[in-house]
């Protein structure tokens, strides 16, 4: 084997290793017969097959140049080219310098003038950072002073009332509007009891009581008419004089005024805040009402001088709305 192709094969392996997805692999080096790395190798290389690169002639002429100049020998002359130019080819001429093309950019725009509010922003002077906290203070002198003040507590009345309401409002409507019972609102329970009392004893002994007996002024009301009210003797004085000012003032918006009606208002605070749990007399509200509106009663009023008549007292006639 020659010795280009045992360089072909001895280098194979690396050709693979870098173009390998390229070249099919070849197998494993197997030096031939005739190759010896002491005897081939130090030979000359004979020409292995395919052309071979040739050298330009000016790098030529520059090694030779070189190397005299090296020796000190005179270089060679260099000798005319004998390639003459061909006939009607005209030899090259240096190309014309570019003509002065015309700037297309375009010019810039020239600034424009800068508004006088803006001018007057610049020149106007700014607050200082330490009075920001000043400005504030105002404010949070007033929240803090809000603060101060005593905590307004829900009247009673309305509230205790209201709550107490809830047990009627299945028959009376949960705005007096009536129902299964008789409409309070609109000052239709002011026409039917012009006093409280009247309506406190009504509502105590409850309407199965007088069944089928004319209550109210002028007899308006037929008990057991539009169903029968239980009695409401569980309940304390108070919570039965609180339900009541809750239909008359709050449902039927009747006029509370009057210096008896305010008294009257007082005594209920008052009894409510004490804790008093008094409970129901019918006898003693009956003794209170008028014969004319409650069927039963005597209208002797309390037979205790110390333990007035609730409502207000006197048997005062209340203005409606």
């Amino acid at each position: 084997m020659s010795f280009c192709a045992n360089v072909r094969v001895f280098f194979a392996p690396l050709a693979v290793a870098n173009y390998g997805h390229h070249r099919p692999r070849l197998g494993p080096y197997q030096p031939t017969a005739d190759f010896h790395p002491t005897t081939t190798l130090g030979k000359r290389p004979e020409r292995c097959g395919g052309p071979l690169t040739e050298i330009p002639e000016h790098l030529l002429k520059r090694s030779k140049a070189a190397k005299a100049e090296k020796s000190g020998e005179a270089a060679e002359p260099e000798a005319q080219s004998s390639v003459a130019p061909a006939a009607g080819v005209p030899s090259a001429q240096p190309a014309p310098a570019p003509a002065n093309l015309p700037n297309l950019d375009p010019e810039p725009e020239p600034a424009k003038p800068e508004p006088a509010y803006v001018t007057a922003s610049k020149r106007r002077r700014r607050m200082p950072m330490w009075a920001v906290p000043l400005m504030l203070t105002p404010i949070w002198a007033y929240s803090y002073a809000g603060t101060m003040q005593e905590v307004e507590h829900a009247d009673p009345l309305f509230t205790e009332g209201a709550e107490v309401y809830v047990g009627c409002a299945g028959c009376h409507g949960s705005d007096g509007g009536g129902g299964s019972g008789y409409q309070l609102s609109d000052g239709q329970v002011l026409q039917t009891f012009p006093d409280p009392i009247d309506q406190m004893a009504h509502v105590a002994r409850g309407s199965a009581a007088i069944q089928g007996e004319t209550y109210g002024a002028d007899g308006r009301r037929v008990a057991g008419e539009l169903g029968q009210m239980p009695a409401h003797l569980t309940l304390s004085l108070v919570e039965l004089e609180m339900v009541v000012f809750h239909e008359r003032a709050v449902l039927s918006g009747e006029d509370t005024s009057s210096e008896a009606y305010q008294a009257w208002m007082e005594e209920m605070r008052h009894a409510y805040d004490t804790g008093e749990e008094a409970e129901i007399d019918l006898d003693f509200l009956l003794a209170c009402a008028n014969p004319e509106v409650t069927p039963g009663a005597t209208g002797t009023g309390s037979p205790d001088e110390d333990r007035p008549c609730p409502g207000p007292h006197g048997g005062e006639e209340i203005a409606s709305e």
